[in-house]
Formats: C-alpha cells, sequence, structure tokens
C-alpha cells in the first residue's frame, strides 16, 4: 500500500459510509469536505473525525455532519486503518444514523398531529 494515502471510512450526504482508501494530505482532506477542516474526537479513542468547519459539529449534542466527512485513525498523525476497524466504524456509524433518524421521525410527529 502507498504510504501517502490512509484507509479510512468515508460518508457522504445520502449514502452508506465506505471504506476507501485516499490522499493523506491537507489539501485532499479540504477538497473532499469541501473547505477548511476541523479535525474533532470520535467516540473511540484513537480516531479522528475530519468534516468542514462550517458544519457546526458537536458531539455533545450526539450530532453528525450533515455534509461529507470520513473517520481516520490518529496516534499523533493519521494513520491508515485495518479492514476489521473499518467495518466497526461503518457498523457503529449505521447504527447511530438508525438512532437520528427515528429522532427526527418522533419530533416531524409531533408537528404532524
Amino acid at each position: 500500500m502507498d504510504e501517502n494515502k490512509v484507509m479510512v471510512v468515508l460518508v457522504k450526504p445520502g449514502q452508506q459510509p465506505q471504506s476507501t482508501y485516499i490522499p493523506n494530505n491537507l489539501e485532499y482532506f479540504e477538497e473532499l469536505v469541501d473547505g477548511p477542516v476541523s479535525v474533532e474526537k470520535f467516540c473511540i479513542s484513537g480516531y479522528r473525525l475530519v468534516c468542514s468547519v462550517d458544519e457546526g459539529y458537536g458531539y455533545e449534542n450526539s450530532s453528525l455532519p450533515i455534509g461529507t466527512y470520513f473517520i481516520v485513525r490518529y496516534h499523533t498523525s493519521f494513520d491508515t486503518m485495518s479492514t476489521e476497524e473499518a467495518e466497526e466504524i461503518k457498523r457503529l456509524l449505521n447504527v447511530r444514523s438508525k438512532k437520528r433518524k427515528k429522532k427526527k421521525k418522533g419530533l416531524l410527529s409531533i408537528f404532524s398531529k
């Protein structure tokens, strides 16, 4: 594998999380998330969530970015993750996405009565 690429879990709006290799450089990260990046803690130690600074990301309210973002392994620098790690991250994101959809559905149903 190319040392200048890292495996990440990429999430694009309206799509399922996917594992992919991307160039390990800031310019590509900014191109991918469509602007300056924000590197945030992720709910699993040793990983970071990378999104646009315009996303207003905040885990304190259990939100996830609306636009494109990715999860990357991080231990003093960005590092590639194994296929098994990527699968676990995708599983976790799918569970969180389902919970978020249920919350939205519940809120909408209040206003539709």
